[in-house]
């Protein structure tokens, strides 16, 4: 494939260089190697992105509409009987997104 685009752009002003396996024998052999250790910046950049995706994707959520439903509410009066009513809920998008896990 990379001598393909060699020759396709053979004439051209700027330069064609390979990053990455240019074979399957090379694609594996990546894969008996180690795998890279993170770097402090690599752990920083990736702390940033999940930060700023975080952001975004409430960002994007508050400008969903409310959900309306209708839940249930149960609970005993004085004198023992279970007592049962229908409550009527709303809840924004983003809540159930920022309170996941949290409970």
């Amino acid at each position: 494939m990379f001598e393909f685009i060699k020759k396709l752009f053979g004439n051209a002003k700027y330069n064609v260089y390979s990053c990455g396996p240019n074979s399957f024998a090379e694609l594996l052999k990546q894969f008996d190697e180690p795998p890279k250790e993170k770097t402090q910046q690599d752990i920083i950049r990736d702390y940033q992105v999940k930060e700023t995706v975080t952001a975004l994707e409430v960002d994007m959520l508050k400008m969903e509409p409310t959900s309306f439903y209708r839940g249930s509410q149960s609970w005993y009066d004085r004198d023992g009987n279970k007592c049962f009513d229908w409550v009527n809920c709303a809840i924004r998008p983003e809540v159930i997104y920022c309170s996941y896990g949290k409970n």
